[in-house]
């Protein structure tokens, strides 16, 4: 079996600071011992899933929520942000540079100079990640730090998005990315890259942009506190990964 992992409160809890639980990585180590192949489906960039793929030795990566696509860490697919919309991104961005950021191959682009936000996103790539928003080029991922619910015509493409965009509303912000790059849309794409079965995929997640995946694999668990969207989506959920959720569903659903 294929096995995607959303990482967010999925393999890595984020109570008190940023760890990943010993039960979660037991239950990975496990499931490889099975014979099963765990994989990754994020909505964070490739730079910035790295670290934590190689603190779980897991070398099959769906990440910027499915415009990008990692094999044996060799990169087969990018989709880009549409380069016709990053004016009005790049507007959109200087009238609110505290809030907004983009995302590229290498490094995430923004304007503000919270130490909190450098320190957050630099510890998941591991090296100093943020340039400023002049030095933007191709961008995977568009974000704008606030709900959707919040958001106005001010907000340009956030608020209304042209066609060729997508936009991931999630509770604290709100993501643009090119219109056809979902989670699960790229763990497709990989499994046919492998030659394997659609068939032979579980997912687990916990957002709302993880609903998608629940719902169209084999099997797919919600994970903890989850979004309703992902609840909905699922055929199961689990604890907390604090309290060896991900162990827990494993030897439920007779993975290892």
């Amino acid at each position: 079996m294929y096995i995607f992992f959303d990482i967010d409160n999925t393999l890595v809890s984020h109570k008190n600071k940023p760890h990943i639980p010993p039960e979660t990585l037991e239950a990975i180590n496990l499931l490889r011992e099975s014979g099963h192949v765990p994989a990754i489906a994020t909505g964070r960039a490739g730079f910035l899933t790295m670290t934590t793929a190689k603190a779980f030795g897991i070398d099959y990566l769906v990440c910027a929520g499915g415009s990008e696509i990692f094999v044996d860490g060799k990169k087969i697919h990018t989709a880009y942000f549409p380069d016709e919309y990053l004016p009005s991104f790049r507007e959109t961005a200087s009238k609110f540079p505290d809030i907004t950021a983009a995302a590229g191959d290498k490094y995430l682009y923004a304007d503000n100079d919270f130490d909190s936000f450098r320190e957050y996103f630099n510890n998941q790539a591991g090296y100093d990640c943020i340039r400023p928003m002049r030095e933007l080029e191709r961008v995977t991922m568009c974000y704008i730090m606030r709900p959707h619910s919040m958001l106005d015509e001010s907000h340009g493409i956030f608020f209304s998005a042209p066609e060729g965009v997508r936009l991931e509303i999630m509770h604290g912000f709100t993501e643009a990315r090119f219109a056809g790059s979902t989670k699960w849309r790229g763990i497709e794409m990989m499994i046919q890259a492998l030659g394997a079965k659609i068939s032979d995929v579980i997912t687990f997640g916990d957002g709302p942009n993880d609903a998608d995946m629940l719902r169209n694999a084999g099997i797919g668990v919600a994970v903890g506190v989850c979004s309703e969207e992902a609840r909905i989506a699922a055929s199961y959920v689990c604890e907390d990964i604090d309290e060896g959720g991900i162990l827990k569903a494993c030897r439920y659903l007779g993975l290892i």
